[in-house]
């Protein structure tokens, strides 16, 4: 049986790649707009899939029929009709959803992520806070939320993942499960908890930085490199008796030669093919991203580093409300508040398909092209500690830039692991050996697990749970139920700052403290005169 587990990010839903997500509806199958504007298809399927049962109220939750197989599954799941009157009013439905999406994926596995995850992923939003009428109740609907979860994980099968769009959401649920370890992070093995917390405290202090290879976008269905090259040499036509001397040439020389094929094959086709670029990103381009790049994109760092050429990292830092500017400058961040951060993609990008690095030729131009962008990446490998995750360090430019920083570096500097640390799926002594006091290993082998992919997963779910540490949800209206006793005194002793005479006026002091209670999440436009 699979020992559940339940993760927590900011972004949205409806780009996520999950098997199966809570539609949020009604007993006469009314949708709020955002649901049906994202999927064209959601009313028509609800009328075609909800029977009498859930339309009487008997039954909360029901999967739609006929869905396609390569998409996640809508559940639709009822909210109260007369509306919240009580949290505990969601919890029967919650788990109602819980089960039934579980029921449906296992009975009939979504082609999406069954390739590329073993245990079924469960997605749901922050359900009853909107059109659903528990918006006043947001912090007591959280602890629901997060307690009928946990309650129902052990007989589903399946993991689950809340995906939230407010900051004092997200920064109240990651309070909780931090302050109930046994229960939140039992899939997690006490050596893997405590890397993460170490990690965690690197990220807080601004010194952590991600740098990303392919196996972080696998899960929302991009190739990896290998793959890649199996799609590029059907498409091109590669000889099938050339097969087996292909894949013995390295990777840069198989790209060469698959260009010179493809180029070849435009020269004498009577159609325009496009660049090989074009061809490449064509194969990568995905829509939804999984797990991997929304818990990344919600670390605490300014900076980070790619070597993959999707969009699924900056579309889940977008949906977190960390947009980045993309380095080589992408038109897509051109006109966006990025505030400082960045995210800096080495080998090129699916929207600028001529600055692609795949092929020998590119690599032996790039130094030419980009020693910018190098210098960028050896500036951090300097000041920075960085987290290197799906990624193989066979790289031959990475090579090239981490040389280089050892060379500038003083011979007494850093010590074991200076430069960073890899999350690797399997120990690899080679590759440790190879790396020796330039970077430190953490293998998500686990005597428990045999399933070090998702080990991975809840890895960065708990670094991404240890680096927030934001209380947004301290002050932010609606939120006075999530908080214990002593919490909800200190808010009303905190608030009452903003009624004192002196707490009007030009005074810096007030400016800051203003921007101290902002942190914690007060608005000036809300009203608290319940709660002084």
């Amino acid at each position: 049986m699979t020992d559940s587990h339940l993760f927590v990010t900011m972004g949205n839903i409806l780009r996520f790649r999950c098997d199966a997500w809570l539609a949020p509806t009604d007993e006469e199958l009314n949708f709020h707009d955002g649901w049906t504007d994202g999927v064209k298809e959601l009313a028509e399927a609800a009328f075609a899939s909800a029977g009498p049962s859930f339309r009487q109220g008997k039954a909360f939750a029901v999967a739609a029929e006929d869905w396609p197989r390569d998409e996640p599954l809508p559940v639709f799941t009822s909210v109260p009709f007369r509306g919240v009157e009580s949290a505990n009013d969601l919890g029967p439905r919650i788990a109602a959803f819980l089960h039934e999406a579980a029921r449906a994926v296992l009975l009939s596995p979504r082609a999406g992520t069954v390739q590329s995850r073993r245990v079924p992923l469960l997605a749901l939003p922050f359900f009853g806070t909107a059109a659903g009428g528990g918006d006043l109740q947001r912090g007591e609907i959280m602890r629901t939320i997060l307690r009928t979860i946990v309650r129902e994980l052990p007989r589903l099968e399946c993991d689950v993942v809340l995906i939230l769009k407010d900051e004092a959401a997200f920064a109240l649920a990651q309070d909780i499960r931090r302050a109930n370890e046994d229960t939140y992070w039992s899939r997690l093995c006490q050596e893997h908890l405590a890397q993460a917390k170490n990690l965690a405290l690197k990220a807080r202090r601004g010194r952590l930085v991600p740098f990303m290879g392919s196996g972080v976008s696998v899960t929302a269905g991009a190739p990896s490199w290998e793959g890649l090259l199996d799609k590029l040499a059907e498409s091109v036509g590669l000889d099938g008796g050339l097969a087996m001397p292909f894949r013995k040439l390295s990777p840069l020389d198989q790209a060469n030669i698959l260009q010179s094929l493809h180029e070849s094959r435009q020269r004498t086709a009577d159609e325009e093919r496009g660049s090989f670029g074009s061809l490449v990103a064509s194969f990568v381009r995905v829509e939804k991203y999984g797990l991997a790049p929304t818990l990344l994109a919600n670390l605490p760092s300014d900076g980070a580093i790619t070597l993959n050429y999707d969009s699924l990292f900056e579309t889940a830092s977008a949906d977190a409300s960390r947009n980045r500017a993309i380095i080589p400058q992408d038109s897509t961040t051109a006109n966006v508040d990025t505030g400082s951060r960045w995210l800096l993609k080495l080998h090129g990008s699916v929207s600028q398909p001529d600055s692609i690095v795949l092929t020998r030729d590119d690599y032996l131009g790039y130094n030419t092209n980009r020693e910018a962008l190098s210098a960028l990446v050896k500036a951090h490998l300097m000041t920075h500690h960085l987290l290197f995750v799906g990624f193989g360090l066979k790289d031959d430019h990475f090579h090239e830039i981490v040389h280089d920083v050892r060379r500038a570096m003083p011979n007494d500097a850093g010590g074991s692991g200076s430069l960073g640390t890899v999350l690797t799926l399997n120990t690899d002594p080679l590759q440790e050996l190879a790396w020796k006091d330039k970077l430190s290993f953490i293998s998500m082998e686990d005597p428990s697990s045999s399933d070090s992919a998702r080990t991975l997963e809840i890895f960065l779910d708990a670094l991404t749970c240890y680096s927030t540490e934001s209380h947004f949800y301290f002050l932010a209206p609606k939120y006075e139920g999530g908080l214990n006793a002593k919490e909800k005194q200190l808010r009303r002793e905190i608030l009452k700052l903003k009624t004192l005479p002196a707490a009007v006026g030009e005074s810096s002091v007030v400016g800051v403290i203003d921007e101290m209670l902002r942190t914690l999440g007060w608005s000036e436009n809300a009203s608290y005169e319940g709660e002084l």
